[in-house]
């Protein structure tokens, strides 16, 4: 148990310590993954039927 207790004890400690960078970081992946979201909503919603080239058969 001791060293779970210790594990415990450096996390809550490297948490502390790198808080700032922590938050910002989960702050800058949200951001971006909403950014995506939308993104890739809004081009469902405003894609179009592919067009077709067909040959041209005169000759």
């Amino acid at each position: 148990m001791t060293k779970l207790s210790e594990l415990k004890t450096r996390l809550i400690n490297w948490f502390i310590f790198y808080q700032k960078e922590i938050i910002f970081g989960a702050i800058i992946f949200l951001v971006a993954s909403i950014s995506f979201g939308l993104g890739y909503l809004a081009n469902r919603e405003l894609s179009h039927a592919p067009i077709v080239i067909e040959k041209n058969s005169r000759q």
